[in-house]
C-alpha cells in the first residue's frame, strides 16, 4: 500500500531518471522529477515531497550541496533523503550519511531492493511523523498541565497568605515545605528559616517533645491530630496556639504529606480561664451562704437548747434530752465540715466492715429531733444483712444528708420518711443497670419521702456542685453522697416526681468479713481494770474546751490524767512521768513541733506506749512517722467519748494478748 505518496526523484541523466520516474509511479506513487539540483531546490520549495531520492554528481549543484541546503532549512530538514550513485566510494557514502540522508542505494539497482527501501523508509517517515506529532500533543498537554499546576499553586498561595491562621505544608519525610505569611509575620522569621525543622525553633522548650511525639505518631498512621503549644511570637513573648494537621494525597491517592492550620489562642484560653475563676467564685459565694445559714442554724440550736437546759437544771429538772439534742447538733455541725472536705478531696476514708442497719439505726436517734414536727419516720431495717464494705462516717453522712433533705422536702406539710434497709437480691427490678457487680453482692439503703418531689431539670442537676433548690442552701449535700456512694464502688438510683416525691436507692457492695460490735470485738472492761492497764493517760490538746472536758471525763471514769497544750512540753512531760504513762491522746495540730514529731519522740523513749492520735483532718498522714510505726488508734474530731473508751477497750485487749503470750 503506498497511499499515494509523493516522491522526488533528482537526476542528471534521462535514462536513469525516467526509469527511476516509471518504477516508482507503477508501483502508485506520486512522483515528480528534477535533472539538476537548482530544478530540485525549487520543486521542494514549491511542493514538499515525502521522500528524495538524490543523485550525487550533477553538473551545477551537487546533491551534496542540494542535501545540505535542503536539512539547513527547517522546513525540509525532516525529509528523509535517499542518495542514488553509480559511485562505490565509502567517503562519498559516509559523507553522504553524514549530510543527513537515510540511505544509499548503488547504481545499477535491483528493482525489488528499491522499492523495499523506499517502502521502508516511507514507513519510517511516516512513524516520525505520527511520534512528532504525538510529542507534540503531549507537550501542549504537559504544558497546559504545569501552567494548570502553576495556576493551582499560585491560588493556593494567595488563599493560604491572605487567610486569616497561619498555614504549614510538610512532605512525606516529614519536613516542611511551605508557611504562609500570616506564619512569618507572626514568628517574624524568613521562609528560609521555618523550612524543614526550622519551625521547631520557636516552640518552647517545654512543649517541643509533645508537639514531636504527637506529629510523628500521627504521621506514621495518616491520621489527623490537634495539639496545643506555646510558640515564640515576634515579640518574644510565648504564645498558646491551636494546631490542626490532616494528611494530603495526590491526585493518584499517594500520600503527599500534611497540611496544618495554627491559631492563636491566648486570649481565649484567659477568658476561659477568667469564666472559670468567676464561676468558682460564684461557686464559693453559694457555699458560704449555704455553709453560714447551716451554722447559723446549727449554731442558734445549739444555744436555744442550751439555755432550755439550764432552765431545767435551775428548777431540778433533768436536761437530759436537751443534752442528746445539743450531740445531734454537734455531729451535724461536724458532717457539714466534713461534707466540704469530702468534695475538696482532702478525706480519704478507711473501708470496712459495717453493719448497715445497726449504724442507720444509730444515726437515726440522733436524728430524730433535726427532723420536721410534720414528717412521720417509717422505719424498716432488716436483721441480719451481710455486713457491707464501706467508712461508718461516710455511710453516716448519706443517712444524715438524704433523711435532712427529705425532711426540707416534706416542709410544712404532713409527710412520711421511710428507711429501709434490704439485700439487694430481695427486689430484682431495684439494682441499678450502671452496677457491674451481681445482686447478692449488695445491700440496699432506701430513703424516700412524700415531699415535693423534683422536676426533670432539678434531677438533672441534682448532683451538680453548688446546685440547690433550697433558701440558703449550700449545694453539697447530694454532690457528697453521690462522690461517697461511687468512692464505695457502689450505685445510685433515683425516682423523683413533681408533688408525689423521691426515692433514693443506695447499694453498697458486701463485705468479705462480718461486721464487728464495739462489744463482740473486745470483752467489756471497768474503768479500774483500763486504769491497771495503761496506767497514766498523757493528753496532749492544745484546744482547751475539749482538753478541759476530755480530762475531766476521764478522771470520772478513774484515769490518772497528765494533760499539756503543746509538743515540747508534751515530750517533756512524757519523759519525766514515762514509766507511769500507758496511753497518750495526742492531737496531730500542735504549737512547738507538730503531732507525729511529738508520736516519733515518745515511741523512741517508750516503744510499747499506746498513741491514740487525733486531728479534725483526714488520717491520710497519721501513720507517717519518721520511725515509720502506726498509731494504736485514729479518732477523727470531733469524736464521741463513747468512741475514745472503744479505742482503749480494743487497746486494752490488744496489751492483754501480748501479756498472755509471754
Amino acid at each position: 500500500m503506498t497511499d499515494g505518496c509523493s516522491i522526488l526523484v533528482v537526476d542528471d541523466e534521462s535514462e536513469s531518471l525516467a526509469l527511476l520516474t516509471g518504477i516508482l509511479a507503477a508501483e502508485g506513487y506520486q512522483v515528480r522529477s528534477a535533472n539538476s539540483g537548482q530544478l530540485a531546490l525549487a520543486s521542494v520549495a514549491a511542493w514538499l515531497p515525502q521522500l528524495i531520492l538524490l543523485d550525487i554528481r550533477m553538473p551545477g549543484i551537487d546533491g551534496f550541496e542540494v542535501c545540505r541546503r535542503l536539512k539547513a532549512r527547517e522546513e525540509t530538514r525532516d525529509v528523509p533523503l535517499m542518495f542514488i550513485s553509480a559511485a562505490r566510494e565509502v567517503e562519498e557514502r559516509v559523507k553522504g550519511l553524514a549530510l543527513g540522508a537515510v540511505d544509499y542505494i548503488t547504481k545499477p539497482f535491483q528493482r525489488e531492493e528499491l522499492l523495499a527501501r523506499v517502502r521502508t523508509h516511507l514507513e519510517l517517515g511516516r512513524l516520525r511523523a505520527r511520534l512528532e506529532k504525538q510529542v507534540s500533543q503531549r507537550t501542549a498537554e504537559l504544558r497546559t498541565t504545569i501552567e494548570r499546576v502553576r495556576e493551582s499553586e499560585e491560588r493556593f498561595r494567595i488563599m493560604a497568605d491572605t487567610a486569616p491562621v497561619m498555614i504549614w505544608v510538610s512532605g512525606v519525610d516529614k519536613l516542611c515545605t511551605f508557611f504562609n505569611k500570616p506564619w512569618l509575620a507572626f514568628t517574624g522569621r524568613t521562609i528560609e528559616q521555618e523550612l524543614g525543622n526550622g519551625w521547631a525553633e520557636g516552640v518552647h522548650p517545654d512543649d517541643l517533645d509533645r508537639c514531636f511525639a504527637i506529629y510523628s505518631s500521627s504521621f506514621d498512621v495518616r491520621q489527623n491530630f490537634q495539639m496545643e503549644y506555646r510558640l515564640r511570637r515576634a515579640d518574644g513573648e510565648f504564645r498558646w496556639v491551636l494546631d490542626k494537621g490532616v494528611p494530603r494525597f495526590a491526585p493518584g491517592g499517594g500520600f503527599a504529606g500534611y497540611i496544618g492550620s495554627a491559631i492563636d489562642i491566648t486570649d481565649l484560653k484567659r477568658t476561659q480561664e477568667e469564666a472559670l475563676s468567676r464561676q468558682k467564685l460564684e461557686g464559693l459565694a453559694v457555699l458560704t451562704r449555704g455553709i453560714a445559714h447551716d451554722f447559723n442554724n446549727l449554731m442558734g440550736g445549739v444555744l436555744a437548747v442550751a439555755e432550755s437546759a439550764e432552765i431545767n437544771l435551775a428548777e431540778g429538772l433533768p436536761a437530759v434530752e436537751e443534752i442528746q439534742q445539743i450531740k445531734a447538733l454537734a455531729i451535724r455541725s461536724s458532717e457539714v465540715v466534713r461534707e466540704l472536705m469530702i468534695y475538696s478531696g482532702q478525706e480519704r476514708a478507711h473501708l470496712g466492715a459495717v453493719d448497715l442497719s445497726g449504724l442507720v439505726e444509730e444515726m437515726l436517734e440522733l436524728l430524730k429531733v433535726s427532723i420536721s414536727k410534720h414528717a412521720t419516720l417509717h422505719i424498716d431495717l432488716s436483721k441480719h444483712l451481710p455486713a457491707v464494705q464501706g467508712n461508718a462516717t461516710q455511710i453516716r453522712q448519706i443517712v444524715m444528708n438524704l433523711t435532712i433533705n427529705a425532711s426540707q422536702a416534706i416542709g410544712e406539710k404532713d409527710g412520711v420518711i421511710s428507711v429501709r434497709t434490704s439485700r439487694s437480691a430481695d427486689d430484682q427490678d431495684s439494682v441499678p443497670s450502671d452496677t457491674a457487680s451481681s445482686k447478692d453482692d449488695h445491700v440496699r439503703l432506701e430513703i424516700s419521702d412524700t415531699g415535693c418531689g423534683m422536676t426533670e431539670e432539678e434531677k438533672a442537676r441534682m448532683f451538680d456542685p453548688f446546685f440547690t433548690t433550697k433558701t440558703g442552701g449550700h449545694g453539697l449535700g447530694l454532690a457528697v453522697v453521690r462522690g461517697i456512694v461511687h468512692s464505695h464502688g457502689g450505685a445510685i438510683n433515683v425516682v423523683s416526681t413533681r408533688g408525689k416525691g423521691t426515692t433514693f436507692e443506695i447499694l453498697l457492695p458486701c463485705a468479705e468479713a462480718h461486721a464487728e460490735t464495739a462489744s463482740a470485738a473486745v470483752s467489756a472492761a471497768t474503768p479500774e481494770e483500763l486504769s491497771a492497764v495503761f496506767g497514766t493517760v498523757l493528753l496532749v490538746e492544745d484546744e482547751d474546751t475539749l482538753r478541759l472536758a476530755t480530762s475531766k471525763a476521764l478522771r470520772k471514769r478513774g484515769f490518772s490524767v497528765l494533760v499539756t497544750s503543746d509538743g515540747c512540753a508534751a515530750v517533756d512531760v512524757f519523759r519525766a512521768h514515762a514509766e507511769d504513762i500507758g496511753v497518750v491522746l495526742l492531737d496531730l495540730t500542735l504549737p512547738g513541733i507538730s503531732g507525729l514529731e511529738v508520736f516519733d519522740q515518745i515511741r523512741r523513749i517508750k516503744p510499747d506506749v499506746k498513741v491514740v492520735l487525733t486531728s479534725a483532718n483526714d488520717l491520710k498522714i497519721a501513720g507517717s512517722a519518721t520511725s515509720g510505726e502506726r498509731p494504736a488508734a485514729f479518732l477523727r474530731k470531733p469524736y464521741r467519748f463513747a468512741d475514745l473508751m472503744r479505742e482503749l477497750q480494743e487497746a486494752r485487749s490488744e496489751a492483754s494478748q501480748v501479756i498472755s503470750g509471754h
